[in-house]
């Protein structure tokens, strides 16, 4: 009997022991799981905070590139101010393109590219006109109207261009005139009478022309002149034996 209560006792103290081992068995693999899911926690935040970091770094580092950028532009900008003030125009052209280029990277606005360029392309056409302006030889008019051609027209410029362009066809008109007169000489003088006619009367034909358009103001007086002296060249200079029909008139 009572080696069976000692028994019983050392049963039941195993059995403890064996519950106590289980339960801190239990409690460390527990324990142990709450430590790897800690430490995967703090890796996790790890991981974002130094993702953060790069981000930040990658936003400090693009916002330094875009502030560098910027004043690169602004440099450009003045330069081509400076290159206009100078005159230096294949300076500008050179300068701006840089110019684009760096606003089309970073998104800049090319307004005031374009300001400047059209400050010196109407600087080009204002100087261009003001050279065209000097020349006195009405001679020089076809020359005077193709230059005025490849000079855009521009508000601040209209009323000279207009100006200038009227005049050459004005030119046009006083050095068929003088055309007429010297042909229409050369038939009194007998030089190649039908020849210099015929030339005399198309020179005339081709002023009146441009005056009917309204393109040059008339000399009506000066017309009717050369309209007689043709008239007394034919007769005197070509005969009525040589008669062609619409000659004389």
């Amino acid at each position: 009997m009572g080696k069976n209560k000692k028994s019983g006792k050392k049963s039941s103290g195993k059995l403890i022991l064996i519950i106590a081992l289980l339960i801190l068995a239990g409690g460390a693999y527990i324990g142990y799981n709450r430590y790897q899911a800690y430490q995967k926690q703090l890796a996790e935040q790890k991981a974002k905070e130094e993702q953060l970091r790069k981000q930040q770094l990658a936003e400090e580092q693009k916002r330094k590139e875009l502030e560098e950028a910027k004043q690169k532009f602004e440099d450009l900008l003045s330069q081509m101010r400076q290159a206009l003030a100078k005159k230096d125009y294949a300076g500008v052209r050179q300068l701006a393109e840089k110019a684009r280029e760096l606003a089309l990277a970073y998104k800049f606005s090319t307004d005031e590219i374009e300001k400047i360029l059209k400050e010196m392309n109407l600087a080009m056409a204002m100087a261009e006109l003001s050279r065209l302006e000097k020349i006195n030889d009405p001679y020089a008019y076809l020359y005077v109207r193709n230059r005025l051609k490849k000079i855009p027209r521009y508000p601040e410029i209209a009323k000279r261009w207009d100006k200038l362009w009227k005049k050459s066809f004005q030119n046009e008109y006083l050095v068929l005139l003088d055309l007429a007169e010297n042909t229409s000489s050369k038939v009194n003088s007998g030089d190649s009478p039908e020849i210099n006619y015929l030339l005399s009367k198309t020179y005339l034909k081709r002023a009146k022309a441009i005056a009917a358009l309204g393109r040059a103001i008339p000399d009506k007086e000066r017309e009717n002149a050369l309209l007689q002296k043709q008239s007394d060249g034919y007769f005197s200079s070509i005969g009525r034996s040589f008669q062609p029909v619409g000659l004389y008139r």
